[in-house]
């Protein structure tokens, strides 16, 4: 009977490691979601004409909206986005101001085409003519 115990708790042993390696394997060797990043953007210098249009590239498809969103221009200028493959494009609708500094900032919270979110912020400057 004793020898039937031993017996046991070693197909146990051998059944927990195993299981163990598996589960060690999966987490090892699992694909890897990369963040969502801006891999591009224009403007990002000095003298750049009023009527510039911004173009924001990202590392891979977006919900449109939730860039759209996460997109931000100070000091605010109106107009609107338009999209080019991975590409959001900021036309304006006026004019910038003359020799002023902009910050584009894409704030986290967009989502690619298979439900992930981002969680970092991304910012440039550029300034006017």
């Amino acid at each position: 009977m004793f020898a039937y115990l031993d017996n046991f708790y070693l197909r146990i042993g051998i059944v927990s490691v195993s299981l163990a390696i598996a589960t060690m394997s999966a987490i090892l060797f699992a694909p890897r979601i990369e963040e969502i990043s801006v891999i591009a953007f224009e403007p990002d210098v000095a003298d750049v004409p009023l009527e510039s249009i911004l173009a924001i590239t990202f590392s891979r498809p977006v919900e449109h909206v939730s860039a759209e969103q996460a997109f931000v221009l100070y000091p605010t200028v109106k107009g609107r986005f338009e999209w080019e493959d991975t590409t959001l494009l900021f036309v304006p609708a006026e004019s910038m101001q003359t020799q002023q500094n902009y910050r584009i900032t894409i704030r986290p919270g967009i989502t690619d085409t298979h439900g992930y979110t981002n969680r970092t912020e991304t910012s440039w400057t550029f300034r006017t003519r």
